[in-house]
């Protein structure tokens, strides 16, 4: 269990120094597009490797997770995009946290979509959650509008993503989770990869962009396969909770670039902005561990 545990607070860190990575990419070319081709081409690349070691035998003899995998490709697009515009608009830290809404648009999704009812505990879980989000709006300069719709827009692309990514994985032919994990993940980031590839093209190329572009690809991309191995060690439910401390390592990873000097990326914040952070962080994963609970 505890390599399981250590496993999921790799990827949450790798997914907050992503986030501080995609920042400085926005802040600095202030291009969301170009970020999202650069990336996605060295995710590409990282899938090319990683699919002929992880993929069971026998999987191109079905293609039953093939629209699961475009789906969830499809929806990753709009909320990692979604995302890179938030990011222009808030902190890396406060965006990051805030991702914990997610929670309450994925159990509406699940809700409204696909009929799938919210039990007492997990609408607990749901008011916490928007409270918690509602703290973190108020610990610093407040959301603009705009902000709420693109962070509204990366919950709703997000959710989705995970649903068809859950759907792929489970139809990925074999017996282990990581290896079903692994192949599902490299499959939508080699197609995410070949579609951006045109994109080079319509684009203004930067030798300078692409380097900038690099260690957030490499960093989302090894979150995710950290990830997958914490699902497969301790399980999905309990993974899931371990993940959600990034909110909370993302407010830390803030104030340790802030106090750096690092004012593009963090802005300096007072003692009291920072623990108020600090304390919705926390609420957050409280509010995805009660959730995650109370749908065993």
């Amino acid at each position: 269990m505890l390599t399981g545990i250590l496993y999921g607070l790799a990827a949450a860190f790798m997914q907050s120094s992503s986030y501080i990575f995609s920042r400085n990419f926005v802040v600095k070319f202030a291009n969301p597009v170009h970020l999202m081709i650069y990336s996605q081409i060295v995710m590409g690349a990282l899938s090319v490797l990683v699919l002929p070691l992880a993929m069971p035998e026998g999987l191109f003899e079905t293609r039953e997770y093939a629209l699961p995998i475009v789906l969830c490709a499809a929806a990753y697009l709009l909320g990692q995009g979604s995302f890179f515009m938030t990011l222009r608009e808030l902190e890396a830290s406060r965006a990051s946290s805030l991702l914990g809404v997610k929670l309450v648009v994925l159990a509406l999704i699940n809700l409204v979509v696909f009929g799938i009812g919210i039990n007492a505990l997990q609408w607990l879980a749901v008011f916490i959650c928007v409270i918690a989000a509602i703290m973190m709006n108020f610990s610093g300069v407040r959301m603009s509008f705009k902000a709420m719709i693109w962070l509204l827009m990366t919950c709703v692309g997000y959710s989705f993503s995970d649903i068809f990514g859950r759907e792929a994985v489970l139809l990925i032919p074999s017996d282990s989770l990581f290896q079903q994990a692994v192949t599902s993940t490299a499959l939508c980031y080699m197609l995410l990869g070949a579609l951006s590839l045109p994109g080079l093209w319509f684009i203004k190329r930067s030798k300078r962009a692409f380097i900038c572009a690099v260690p957030f690809g490499v960093c989302w991309f090894l979150a995710m396969l950290v990830l997958f191995s914490c699902f497969a060690s301790i399980g999905v439910v309990f993974g899931n909770i371990v993940q959600a401390s990034r909110g909370l390592m993302s407010v830390l990873l803030g104030i340790t670039l802030a106090r750096a000097g690092y004012s593009h990326i963090e802005m300096k914040t007072s003692a009291g902005t920072f623990w108020k952070r600090i304390f919705a962080a926390l609420l957050m994963i409280a509010a995805i561990a009660l959730y995650s609970y109370s749908r065993l």
